[in-house]
Order: structure tokens, then sequence, then C-alpha cells
């Protein structure tokens, strides 16, 4: 230790005062301020010793309070930096902490819920719906691809819901139309969405092959047998063909048709009251949906009647982008048409034929006697 310095504060018993000397025992130590040593002694009284010292004392004791007061604001000062110091540790492990979680929730898997078809009815975000909706899309595939694969009825009905009801329906049927010859490899799905028909979800689907030549809409549901095929939907399944059915042959006078409907807005056409409806009927060609093939002459209709007010509700969707059972896909059909399920009648009247709509059961083609409104 360097004892060159005086690093040791002393206390004379003769004087009083305090002074700086060499640490350790010294014989000859004396009080730099009465020059004695300071040895142990009484407290010096008033006038005890000369003028001269006292000036000292008074002197050494402003020097000592102010080392002390020196001491303690250093002591302070320290203590201040200390507890600066603590609090921006404090802060920076605060913030690398967040920083930390941040970026460990950002990096983390995204844990999906567990949902399936069967919680459809509850109240799903789009996410969890679109969720559910991706696990059943491969097995839709599958039923698409199978169904135009396949070479006899027996492989087609397998694909298809409710078979045994629609099997003469549809040997009947494909007895007269040609089954759609279509390269499956050459297909790609490029639409998807759930649509609700009363409690029922229902998946559709819009197709198109590789050269543009097909595009239709297909719709899937749900039975015991995983999902299946809407045939009558995807066929658009009537019991008369539409063409000839206008030009009065066949053995019906009265039909049921999937059949696209507009309001015909023909300047030209005969004016009727504000509680009437002029509307066409028409199909269009399966594959190419948006070229029409054969429309009927103008139908009034009382738009106060109940098929009158089906068709105002399905045209004001229409007019809204949307479709029946809150679809958002834009319908492949032609701009300005719907589609209806219809029970029509014709005669004959003046030597030409007259047709009168009976029934409107549905604004849709699927295989369900529900409106959709």
């Amino acid at each position: 230790m360097n004892t060159s310095e005086k690093d040791a504060w002393y206390h004379c018993g003769h004087c009083g005062a305090l002074f700086q000397s060499d640490f350790g025992f010294d014989e000859d130590r004396q009080c730099e301020v009465c020059q004695r040593k300071p040895g142990v002694g009484l407290w010096p009284v008033v006038n005890s010793i000369t003028p001269v010292a006292s000036a000292k004392v008074a002197s050494f004791h402003k020097t000592g309070e102010k080392a002390r007061n020196l001491t303690r604001t250093s002591s302070e000062k320290t203590h201040r930096v200390r507890t600066v110091f603590r609090f921006a540790l404090i802060w920076i492990l605060l913030l690398l902490g967040v920083v930390g979680l941040t970026y460990f929730l950002k990096s983390a898997p995204d844990k999906s819920r567990d949902v399936g078809v069967m919680d459809l009815n509850k109240v799903l975000s789009k996410k969890d719906q679109m969720q559910i909706l991706n696990q059943v899309l491969p097995e839709c595939d599958r039923v698409i691809h199978g169904f135009l694969s396949a070479t006899t009825f027996e492989d087609r009905s397998i694909h298809v819901a409710r078979p045994a009801e629609l099997r003469f329906l549809m040997e009947a049927f494909y007895k007269d139309h040609e089954f759609p010859q279509i390269n499956v490899n050459t297909l790609k799905r490029t639409g998807q969405q759930w649509i609700k028909l009363s409690n029922e979800w229902i998946v559709l689907t819009h197709w198109k092959d590789t050269g543009g030549e097909n595009e239709f809409d297909a719709v899937l549901r749900k039975g015991s047998d995983g999902w299946k095929l809407d045939w009558p939907h995807f066929v658009r399944y009537s019991e008369a063909p539409w063409s000839l059915f206008l030009a009065g042959e066949g053995k019906l006078d009265q039909a049921e048709f999937r059949l696209l409907v507009r309001q015909n807005k023909n300047d030209d056409a005969p004016k009727v009251g504000r509680q009437r409806m002029m509307i066409v009927l028409a199909t269009s060609a399966w594959g190419k949906p948006k070229q029409i093939t054969t429309e009927s002459p103008v139908i009034v209709i009382d738009s106060t009647t109940d098929e009158g007010q089906l068709l105002e509700s399905a045209f004001e969707l229409l007019e809204k982008n949307q479709a029946v059972g809150h679809g958002e896909l834009k319908p492949l059909d032609p701009d300005g048409f719907v589609r209806v399920r219809v029970k029509v009648t014709r005669d004959e009247l003046g030597g030409e034929y007259r047709l009168t709509i009976n029934e409107l059961k549905a604004c849709h083609w699927m295989d369900s006697d529900l409106s959709g409104f």
C-alpha cells in the first residue's frame, strides 16, 4: 500500500480537531492544529489554546465539514448512478422480452382450430369455413373426375346423390342426350364456395378445361356415403326438351323445366300495368353457359303472386351481385338471367301456342323443392 500520502483521518484528544496523516502507528505523529501528539485527553475548553490555534481549529473544522460533504455528495451520486443503471437494465430486458415474444408468436406455426362439416351450423369465421371447405374439396374433385370418366351407367351412378330415386330419370335422359366427353386431365377447378339452403351446406364448384371449350358448375351434397354430385343440377334436368315444347311437339302439354329467365325490357313489347311483369324463359348450351340457344315469347305474370314476388327477389339479388344461398361466386349465366325451376303449361289459342307459368318452384337448379328464399 502507498504510505507516502496522508490517507487516514485522526482525532486529536487535546484540541478535538480532525487531521490527516499516514496510516499506521507513528510515535512522532503530531496534530496539525495544536502541534501536539494526539493522544487521548480531555476536550479543550475556552481559551485553553492560543487564538492562532483557535483560528486554525475553526479553519480545519470547515475543511473537515467540506470533506464530509464531498464524501456524502460522492456517495449520493454513486447511488443515483446505480439506480439509473438498474432502471435502464430492467427497461432493456423488458424490451428484449417483448421483441422475443413477438418474434416467437409470429414465427410459431398457426394452429388452426379443429373444425369439421358438423361445425358449419355454428357461428364460424370465414377463415374457419374456408378451412372446412379445403378439407372436403379433394373428395369433391374425385367425384367430378370419377363421374366424367365413367363409361357405364352403373359407374356414373355411384358418384351421384340419391342414385336409387334418380335411376329411371337418368336412364331415360341419356337415351336422348349424349354424355359429355371431357378429358378430366385438362379440367381445372376455377372457383368454389359454400352455399346454404335451409340447414343444408352445399359445395358449389366452377370448372373449365384448359382449352376453354367447356365450362360448367357442379353442386356436391353430403350424404351418408360421402359427398356426391347433384345430378339434376349438373345436367339441368327437365321433363321435356324446351325447344320441342315451344314448337308444340312432344306428348306433354305441361312439364317442369330448369331454365333461365330474364325480364323483357323491349320497348316494342305490349305495355302492362305496374302489377305485371314481362319475362322470357330460355336455355343455354351445356358447357357453354353464356350461349343462349332457345328463348320463349314474352310471358306476362302478375308480380303480386308468389311467382312474381320470387322473381322480383331473385332479380334484386342479381342487381347486388349476389346469389341464392348467400353465394359470392359470380354465376356462369349470361348477364341479366337468373335460374328457375318452373312448371309451364302449353295451350293453343287462335292458331298460336300460349305459355302459362303454373308454378315457380325454385330460383335455382338444385335437387330441392326449397325456393331459395
